[in-house]
């Protein structure tokens, strides 16, 4: 709009009613008990991976290269959100329990590249395992009609989460 141009009432859009109101502030309490749910269920999930021997970030390090493969310290210190410092010591602590290597990289001598062991693979695979008997312990523990309620609702968060784009 040009200055001093005043704007035309019929161009605002109009007020929410009472009912659109109702239902954005019904959307926004259901966005944050999701978000909370699955908050609190992801990080149930993360601790039942952790032990004496790895840390749940240690575990997630794990997993994604057991997912992706080899990887640079500094694609590891992204996907984790931490700094490269903070990767460096977590990485050199894997080192040393045995559960990765760290390598010249292929095609960039200047770079590092973090490989997963055996025995890190293993205890990739205990940790999933875990996870899963914990998580088919609470699936079992439900009711018919609720076991089909939570196959629904996975498919419904697939879905409503995963297939819009962004």
């Amino acid at each position: 709009m040009s200055p001093g141009r005043r704007e035309d009432p019929a161009d605002a859009a109009p007020p929410p009613s009472a009912a659109e109101e109702t239902a954005q502030e019904e959307v926004a309490e259901l966005a944050a008990d999701l978000r909370r749910v699955l908050l609190v269920s992801s990080r149930v999930l993360r601790a039942r991976t952790a032990s004496d021997d790895v840390s749940a970030s240690q575990y997630s390090v794990l997993a994604y290269l057991q997912r992706s493969g080899p990887s640079t310290p500094g694609t590891l210190a992204d996907f984790e959100h931490v700094s490269p410092p903070v990767m460096t010591r977590l990485l050199g602590r894997l080192q040393a329990a045995g559960f990765v290597d760290r390598v010249a990289h292929p095609g960039d001598g200047r770079q590092v590249q973090v490989t997963l062991t055996t025995i890190g693979e293993e205890v990739v695979v205990r940790g999933r395992a875990e996870r899963d008997a914990w998580l088919r312990s609470r699936i079992e523990a439900a009711g018919p009609a609720q076991q089909e309620s939570l196959r629904a609702a996975t498919e419904l968060l697939r879905d409503t989460l995963f297939s819009s784009p962004d």
